[in-house]
């Protein structure tokens, strides 16, 4: 009795945790939160079935923060208040006031809540740049082997390397121009293109205008840069829009082209002629560069990771309950 007591009492002392991390307790309110914070505004919510894997998931992603931002304090690389501070005002700066408290309730978040992820983010992130990303390296020998292995597949068709300025005729909550601009409604919409290309066509700097007044949110933070497409890609948009920027000359402006996602704008900046890459262009380097770099990074993160979980002290109590309720 004394023993089926004492099982009771440590199972019910543990019912509230998610997991323990070298004795640092990760509580399922925690784990909860991050859950809704994720999966808030998704298309479909997750099956019923669904839920525990997601979040045994979800799970495996913290335990493994939390191992490695004890490691980043440990070197003394933990994101201080004043980086996190820029951060979060780099954040913010991404919505009006209203767009961010409702952000914040919608995911039920705090302001702290945000400044904890940006601080464990940025930690983590301090902590995988000393020891793996500044210690990659790619030679010159690495990247011509990549090439002669994948020459086929730098024979490209032409390229257009574009601005881009979208106008969309309903509220966006996601809009992240500099203006907190949004149109929300067709009317307004189009009268906004308009006035935006009379803008550009007076002289305003195009990629200015797309930062503080663009609603593709992929695109405005970075002055409406979608970089190189094919012409495909491009009427894939919208086969309008593929014909207007197949007449563009280099730095020309198109006029306003309407589709179903709202009114365009764009700006074509160079256009690439296609055909077979040399390995002398040095594009064709800085590509290969990127990948090989890119693939080296992710491999050594992995075996980080696993390397630090394998020396921290980690129960998952989530797991042992999924496991012990198995067929009931």
């Amino acid at each position: 009795m004394l023993i089926a007591a004492g099982c009771k009492s440590s199972s019910s002392a543990t019912a509230e945790l998610a997991a323990k991390v070298n004795g640092h307790p990760i509580t399922m309110a925690e784990l909860d939160k991050q859950f809704k914070a994720r999966t808030q505004g998704a298309q479909q919510a997750p099956a019923p079935e669904e839920v525990t894997d997601l979040k045994m998931q979800l799970l495996n992603q913290m335990i493994n923060d939390e191992i490695l931002m004890e490691m980043a304090a440990a070197a003394n690389l933990s994101a201080s208040d004043s980086e996190v501070d820029l951060k979060f005002n780099e954040f913010k700066t991404q919505y009006s006031e209203e767009a961010f408290q409702e952000q914040l309730k919608a995911q039920q978040m705090t302001v702290d809540d945000i400044k904890r992820e940006l601080r464990k983010t940025q930690s983590v992130e301090k902590l995988v740049n000393k020891e793996i990303t500044s210690k990659i390296s790619v030679s010159e020998a690495e990247i011509k082997e990549f090439y002669d292995k994948n020459k086929d597949s730098f024979n490209l068709p032409p390229g257009y390397h574009l601005l881009h300025i979208l106008v969309t005729p309903v509220p966006d909550g996601d809009v992240k121009n500099g203006k907190h601009d949004d149109a929300k409604t067709p009317a307004d919409a189009a009268a906004k293109a308009q006035k935006l290309l009379h803008d550009i066509q007076g002289g305003q700097d195009f990629a200015v205008v797309a930062r503080e007044y663009s609603e593709d949110a992929n695109s405005a933070p970075a002055g409406g840069d979608l970089n190189f497409l094919t012409l495909e890609a491009v009427a894939q948009i919208d086969p309008k829009l593929g014909e207007v920027v197949k007449q563009l000359k280099i730095g020309e402006t198109s006029p306003i082209v309407q589709s179903r996602y709202g009114f365009h704008i764009v700006k074509l900046v160079e256009k690439d002629p296609g055909g077979q890459k040399e390995y002398s262009d040095a594009r064709v380097k800085a590509q290969i560069h990127q990948m090989i770099a890119g693939r080296k990074d992710q491999t050594l993160k992995n075996a980080f990771s696993e390397l630090a979980r394998d020396k921290a002290q980690v129960t998952n109590y989530l797991a042992e309950r999924v496991l012990a309720t198995a067929g009931k």
